[in-house]
């Protein structure tokens, strides 16, 4: 009998995961194992229980739009925002035309500037992501339930999972790698194993020779409100044009709103916290008689700067230096935007990568 391969997956997050879903589903006679340097999974998508709020929080807010196929299955029917305007802070017109708001829209999808997005990623969007039918323009957020919803649900396709176990390096030997040294010890690749590397751009530099790509940072502040906060229209998703803020979620006992490019904010984050409250009022015609408690969240490395220079040093494949080792993770899929569907495509890449090389 043939020994059983195994998938060393080093990363936990959104690609590491679904690398493991989508070899439990097509190949359930491969061991796959996941390494993750937190105690936690999910990387960036991830909940947790905050004991200063007295709730479960999010570590960020995220969005899933009708369009991605794969997330849109973790997305009950009947709780689809099926129409999500934007509202003009300059003149507080709320419009529900995707065209008119077409910038905003692509600074929701991409977390950068839309004049430096770049034009490959713009066209992705465009043919795969953009909501041309009703279905592909329903929008969800996630309401503190990250873990519950998504990431417990795809862990378990994983054989084995090792918390806290952060990779140092790759031990090569004849030209493949044939060691990992973790933080408490080493593992053995044996012969027809492979190692798909699901790390964010930073932290795969540290173990193998990538290019390091310039980041943008987002800014999530969740309001523990005492009663459902009611936007225009009673709806419970706005974007936000020529404003401070970009993007309003609401739901039943919080508020949580979202600050993408944060960078270009000077204001530290209290002060941040109290002038997106003070937008979020103006959102709704009134003048609150004080600000609910608040759980400021900032991610200095969210996402890769997806303008074109960036874009452009971005992975063509999900090849390494080593032909045992593959890449996965949303910075890897150049022309894509990154988002947790483009997460999940680059791990289907990888593990159908390292499945032709056996």
């Amino acid at each position: 009998m043939l020994p059983q391969r195994t998938y060393h997956i080093i990363g936990g997050g959104i690609a590491g995961l679904a690398a493991a879903w989508y070899l439990k589903r097509h190949y359930p006679d491969v061991r796959s194992i996941i390494y993750e340097a937190a105690e936690y999974l999910g990387g960036r998508a991830y909940s947790y229980d905050d004991a200063g709020m007295e709730m479960r929080l999010d570590n960020a807010v995220h969005m899933i739009m009708g369009a991605d196929c794969f997330m849109a299955g973790f997305v009950k029917k009947n709780e689809w925002c099926s129409r999500v305007p934007f509202i003009d802070m300059r003149d507080k017109e709320l419009s529900f035309s995707y065209h008119r708001n077409l910038r905003q829209f692509f600074k929701l999808l991409c977390n950068t500037e839309p004049r430096e997005i770049s034009p490959a990623i713009c066209r992705t969007i465009i043919r795969n992501t953009f909501p041309w039918s009703s279905r592909q323009r329903r929008m969800w957020c996630s309401e503190q339930n990250l873990s519950q919803r998504v990431i417990n649900t795809l862990a378990a396709y994983a054989d084995e999972i090792h918390r806290e176990t952060r990779l140092h390096k790759i031990k090569a030997q004849f030209g493949v790698a044939a060691q990992l040294e973790f933080s408490n010890g080493c593992v053995d690749i044996a012969a027809g194993d492979k190692v798909i590397i699901a790390l964010d751009n930073f932290n795969c530099s540290k173990v193998l020779p990538v290019i390091p790509l310039e980041h943008n940072q987002i800014v999530n502040i969740i309001y523990r409100t005492s009663q459902r906060i009611f936007l225009p229209g009673k709806i419970s998703l706005i974007g936000v044009a020529n404003g401070f803020t970009d993007r309003v979620c609401v739901n039943d006992k919080s508020l949580s709103v979202t600050i993408f490019n944060g960078s270009s904010r000077d204001e530290k984050l209290p002060e941040q916290a109290l002038k997106s409250w003070q937008e979020v009022d103006k959102i709704r015609g009134v003048n609150s008689a004080f600000m609910p408690p608040y759980k400021a969240l900032c991610c200095k490395n969210a996402t890769i700067c997806q303008d074109k220079g960036n874009n452009e040093r971005r992975p063509d494949n999900a090849l390494t230096i080593y032909p045992n080792v593959f890449l996965a993770g949303d910075w890897t899929m150049k022309n894509y935007p990154c988002r947790m569907e483009t997460a999940v495509k680059s791990a289907i890449r990888a593990v159908k990568t390292a499945i032709k090389t056996m």
